[in-house]
């Protein structure tokens, strides 16, 4: 192939103030791309037509690579996203089973570039990436590569799944709930909660024969205790506990106390 001097710029990928440089692909086309050894150099061409040396030339061995991984699925976990795929069944000749080492996982912010994220080839059908940020939007695909180590002889891109890292995962219920009743009012104390993001807790409460609890706390309270000053004498009240997040998430009632003050 020859480039010429004009339309260097279609093949420039990086510019300094002492050199430029270039890159070409070689593209097979029909039934081009079965298994072969190809061999590239690089030679200059003057005004005059006369052409310099060929550089130093390199050979390579043209793969049959897989076609990509398909059906690409992200989850959001509390501490993960995982994501999953299928492998392909074919590769790009039609030629089965499909041939790779495994697969490498791409991962982009927004709309930023894809980067590479697992740090050697991944042997499973799925890959948890622990390294996230919740509330921010991330893209991922996956391409199987037919090398074990680098340089990867990578698949086209799979398509791509994109996902937003939102917490809906609730804190741990509370535990080891306890009531003293006194002279006019029930004291209520609970264990800490661990949770960095916790919001507060919300006291619930039951009398005798009714089926549903009622919230006392309209507002979640940081305080891990409680006292119930609305109670009346000889009447037997049951109480629960649950956890918040500053994002509302909630977490199950925590195992109910009764207590009545005679």
């Amino acid at each position: 192939a020859a480039i010429k001097k004009e339309k260097f710029s279609e093949y420039q990928t990086q510019r300094d103030d002492n050199s430029v440089k270039l890159s070409y692909y070689y593209k097979f086309t029909g039934g081009d791309y079965i298994a072969k050894n190809l061999t590239f150099g690089l030679r200059v061409r003057g005004k005059r037509k006369r052409k310099s040396e060929f550089s130093d030339l390199l050979s390579i061995e043209a793969r049959i690579l897989s076609l990509p991984p398909r059906g690409v699925r992200a989850i959001v976990f509390k501490d993960r996203i995982e994501i999953s795929w299928n492998p392909a069944e074919k590769n790009i000749d039609q030629s089965s089973p499909a041939y790779f080492k495994g697969y490498n996982i791409y991962r982009a912010e927004e709309e930023g570039l894809h980067l590479r994220i697992n740090s050697k080839l991944v042997n499973e059908r799925k890959y948890d990436d622990k390294d996230f940020i919740i509330g921010k939007v991330y893209r991922y695909f996956v391409r199987a590569s037919a090398a074990e180590l680098p340089p990867f002889s990578e698949s086209d891109d799979s398509e791509v799944v994109r996902i937003l890292a939102r917490d809906t995962f609730p804190p741990a219920t509370p535990t080891g709930l306890v009531s003293i009743a006194a002279e006019n009012f029930i004291s209520l104390s609970w264990d800490e909660n661990p949770e960095e993001d916790l919001g507060g807790y919300r006291v619930w409460r039951k009398m005798e024969g009714q089926e549903e609890y009622v919230l006392l706390t309209q507002q979640p309270i940081r305080e891990n205790a409680y006292n119930d000053t609305a109670v009346e004498k000889n009447k037997r009240y049951y109480y629960a506990i649950t956890a918040q997040d500053r994002l509302g998430n909630e977490s199950p009632k925590s195992e109910s106390v009764s207590e009545v003050i005679k």
